[in-house]
């Protein structure tokens, strides 16, 4: 493909929807002295792939994710330590300005060595050569061979594109039911032992008894936050045993009467006043009302537990998501994080070395003793799941054990994805149409931009 066409696809498409701003500020917080000099390889990193334990020089690194700041440093301490020839430049970027920023970068050969991806986002970079194919380098890497053949294969797999693994998934995520642990010891309903089979019908059918108004009518209690986005919508359609896209990604298929059955109880709920309404949550988060003790239910993706750790006015807890009445199956959405070398570093035998030393357990293991990101391996996730908050926190670790990597298409952009998703949703919770319809009108915006730029690949 034309870098011309890269460049359309990532920031023009992207830019649209995906993407508020042009431009971005970068500032490198992590980096060490190397000693041995930058190793330039030609072609996909052959010479990688031969022998990568001693490569070194200075390997750039793009990233958005701050909040793992502490963390990553160690892990680049432990990298530089393991392997004294290489020299790590982090940089962190708004992720926002991320996304306009990389493609843009590695187009015009002046991006990373490696960057951190996102699970929804991955098709369109390994479809537009924005990604290193990998699969040889691993073959003769021992190091990350050892990794993927120890991590689940879900994991593995989810970043393959053609049959070529083109990025090393490093972390997960999981979801669950947080609630108001103290709202329901008082109504006398014990959900730990009712959760350990409800079906969304179940959860459905204690949110009204979970939701309470006052004397004129006015709501101070909500049973359930019915969110307009992913969460649960996207668990809901992958326990069904559905998916949004037909299997090689060509084709939206939204508008499947099953979506709209398996989404149908929380359009009841919305309608039966057990969740604030899309209005009110404009102004106040679904977050917010619940710290406030407003909400006695919410799906949680794990990234939630830090904040709803700074409760102090009444107990919580998570309980695991409901069962699929239809199928007796679940599913837990999760952005897989994953490594990408960049096709045109100059600086390939270092990147994967940094990569070796990134995967090794020692390295993977701070990520869950910083409790900032659960490990993708499982041998050394068990210090994230130490603590007292939530008591129950085993309700995320066992969703691993039956997660779905969000996965879309390479066709349109995550964020243009959502967006148009959250609108027909938005509409199905108003009673502006039916969710049948909802999902039948925004399959047919999106596969009308799909089919713009699947042109647009075929150049």
């Amino acid at each position: 493909m034309k870098k011309r066409v890269v460049i359309t696809m990532l920031c023009g498409a992207l830019a649209a929807s995906l993407l508020a701003g042009c431009s971005g500020q970068s500032s490198e917080t992590a980096s060490g002295n190397a000693s041995g000099g930058q190793t330039q390889a030609a072609g996909a990193g052959s010479a990688a792939a031969e022998d990568s334990s001693q490569a070194g020089g200075e390997v750039t690194w793009w990233t958005w994710s701050t909040e793992a700041t502490d963390a990553f440093t160690q892990q680049i301490e432990y990298a530089q330590t393991n392997n004294p020839n290489l020299k790590v430049n982090i940089q962190y970027t708004a992720n926002n300005d991320y996304w306009t920023k990389l493609p843009v970068a590695i187009a015009g050969g002046t991006g990373p060595d490696i960057y951190q991806m996102t699970r929804p986002s991955f098709e369109m970079y390994a479809a537009s050569n924005q990604a290193m194919d990998l699969t040889d380098i691993i073959a003769g890497s021992e190091a990350l061979t050892e990794y993927l053949d120890s991590i689940d294969p879900t994991l593995r797999d989810t970043y393959k594109f053609n049959g070529k693994q083109m990025a090393i998934p490093i972390t997960v995520e999981a979801t669950a039911v947080a609630y108001n642990k103290d709202l329901f010891d008082a109504a006398g309903i014990d959900l730990q032992e009712i959760s350990k089979d409800w079906t969304w019908e179940d959860l459905a059918e204690i949110a009204k008894q979970m939701t309470v108004k006052d004397g004129s009518g006015e709501t101070t209690q909500y049973g359930f936050y019915v969110a307009a986005d992913r969460i649960p919508t996207w668990e809901m359609i992958w326990s069904r045993g559905l998916e949004m896209f037909d299997e090689n990604g060509e084709t939206c298929t939204l508008d499947q009467p099953e979506i709209a059955e398996c989404l149908q109880p929380l359009v009841d709920m919305y309608n039966a006043g057990v969740s604030p309404s899309v209005d009110v949550v404009t102004s106040i988060s679904g977050d917010d009302m619940f710290i406030s003790g407003k909400i006695a239910m919410i799906t949680a993706g794990i990234w939630k537990v830090p904040s709803f750790n700074n409760i102090t006015t009444f107990n919580w807890d998570v309980v695991e998501l409901p069962f699929d009445s239809a199928t007796g199956g679940r599913k837990s959405s999760s952005n897989v994080l994953g490594l990408v070398i960049n096709p045109n570093t100059k600086n390939p035998d270092g990147a994967v070395a940094l990569l070796e030393q990134l995967v090794q357990p020692d390295c993977q293991k701070i990520f869950a003793d910083s409790h900032i990101y659960i490990p993708a391996l499982e041998s050394v996730r068990s210090g994230y799941f130490e603590g007292d908050v939530p008591d129950n926190i085993v309700a995320y670790e066992n969703a691993l054990s039956y997660l779905h990597p969000n996965t879309l298409t390479q066709y349109i952009p995550y964020a243009q994805f959502t967006t148009e998703y959250v609108n027909a949703l938005t509409k199905a919770y108003r009673g502006e149409a039916t969710m049948q319809d909802a999902l039948t009108e925004v399959c047919g915006l999106i596969n009308g931009i799909m089919d713009e730029n699947k042109a647009q690949f075929q150049q």
